[in-house]
Parts: C-alpha cells; structure tokens; sequence
C-alpha cells in the first residue's frame, strides 16, 4: 500500500537556470538538480521535482494558486505571503514515495533548501494544508514529533465525524471520532492517538481499545477503508482508518 508525499511550493524564481544558480550561490555543489530529481550530494537524499509555471496550472481555473493556499492555511497565511504567491512565476512539486517518518523528515528538510533560496510558502498536497515558509522552517528544526507530525496532518471536521488526513505520508492509517463527540475532546483523542502511533508503533487490531489519558473514556477500534477522497486522490490513505467509538464497557 504505497501512497507518494506530495509537496507543492510557490517559488520567486523565473526559470529552472535561476533556480540552480540559487542554490549553488547558497549551497555549492551540495544540492544539485538532475534532470526530474533534487539530491543532496552530502547525504544521497533524494525526491522527484517538477517545476512548472504558475500561469500554465491555474490559467484555466476559476481558483489561484493563493486562493488554493488561502483555505489550505486556515486563515494563518497573511495577506503579504498570499500575494506573494498569487504574483509567483514558478511552481515546484516535490514528491516522495517514502512515506514513512524519515521520509518525512527527507523531504522536509530538501523543502526546507528550497525555502531558504527563494521559495515563498508550502501546501502538502498528500494532506491539504498549507504553512508558511516560517513555520515549515521552525518545526523542520525541531526534534519534536509532534512538530513534524502538524507539518503533514490536518484535522478535519466532517459531516457525522472528525477525521485525520495526512497520516499516509508517514505510512499509517488515519483515525476517525464521532461527531458526537465534544470537538475539544474529539482533537485531542486523535492527535494523542496519531502521536502514540508514531511514537510507539503499537499493533492494532479490530476490538483493541484505546485510552487518551486516564481522565478520557475508553474508545474501542474498528478499521475502516477511506472513503473520504477518491482513490486517485494524493489526500487518499490506502492504509485506511480507524475508527475509534466509545466503548460503553468501560
């Protein structure tokens, strides 16, 4: 069950030459650009880059690149970086099939290069959520898991349920709570769930309960596919969900 991480960044650079001249200014020979592949020459780190120009992926759509940004940022882009990013010349795709915690941390880190050359802000397209590049800079710095896990999941409030998006990119199902439940409360059972995941790699099964805290109800689980995007869809998590329900048993 592969599934890509996928990140798009609005960049100042006018053409691929002013690109490579950046970062060989910043970096030397450290990172190169090979063909349709960014490495590092230092740590063999590596992920696919497209670079394409603005106008030619929003020239036919009703929305912008910065009207993309906009919803993805949840209002926490300011209106200078908005601008900046609906005036950009080029965009830059990198995408991972890594999908796991070092390869988050990969290609954050090659993201994080390009921030510091001329990029302007990030959307992970594998989760839709959107950061500026400030914010992408700090938690790249941090040893933090749950820095890393806010740079690439986002918390999403649906129609009878609150669920998850973006665990794919480090390789795991995403989690779903009732409605029901209080949105505080429903907040935290998953981002506790989703850090004890990552941190623990537990094996989970059908029927296993779960705890937040010792205050908080237990919650029993179930594993559902994901049918909140299309399977074509970089959102799409083919590891599925889990669901967690309130076990009245406890």
């Amino acid at each position: 069950m592969n599934s890509n991480i996928v990140l798009c960044i609005p960049t100042s650079f006018k053409n691929r030459q002013e690109l490579a001249a950046a970062l060989e200014n910043k970096h030397g020979v450290e990172y190169v650009l090979m063909g349709r592949i960014f490495r590092s020459t230092v740590s063999s780190d590596s992920c696919e880059i497209e670079i394409i120009r603005n106008r030619d992926r929003f020239s036919s759509m009703t929305s912008s690149l910065a009207d993309d940004f906009e919803l993805a940022g949840q209002d926490k882009l300011d209106f200078a970086t908005l601008q900046q990013i609906h005036n950009c010349p080029q965009i830059i795709y990198l995408t991972s099939t890594d999908s796991d915690y070092a390869g988050c941390l990969r290609i954050a880190n090659l993201a994080r290069v390009l921030l510091q050359v001329g990029g302007i802000a990030i959307k992970v397209e594998s989760s839709g959520l959107a950061h500026s590049g400030e914010k992408w800079l700090t938690n790249c710095d941090s040893h933090d898991v749950f820095d890393i896990y806010s740079l690439y999941v986002v918390l999403v409030e649906g129609k009878d349920h609150y669920y998850s998006c973006g665990m794919h990119n480090f390789g795991k199902a995403d989690v779903t709570v009732s409605i029901e439940s209080d949105v505080g409360l429903a907040i935290y059972v998953m981002n506790v769930f989703n850090y004890y995941r990552l941190t623990e790699s537990p094996i989970l099964q059908d029927g296993h309960t779960f705890q937040p805290d010792i205050e908080c109800p237990h919650y029993r689980l179930e594993w559902v596919m994901d049918r909140e995007s299309p399977a074509h869809s970089p959102q799409h998590n083919p590891h599925g969900r889990w669901y967690l329900a309130l076990d009245i048993e406890h």
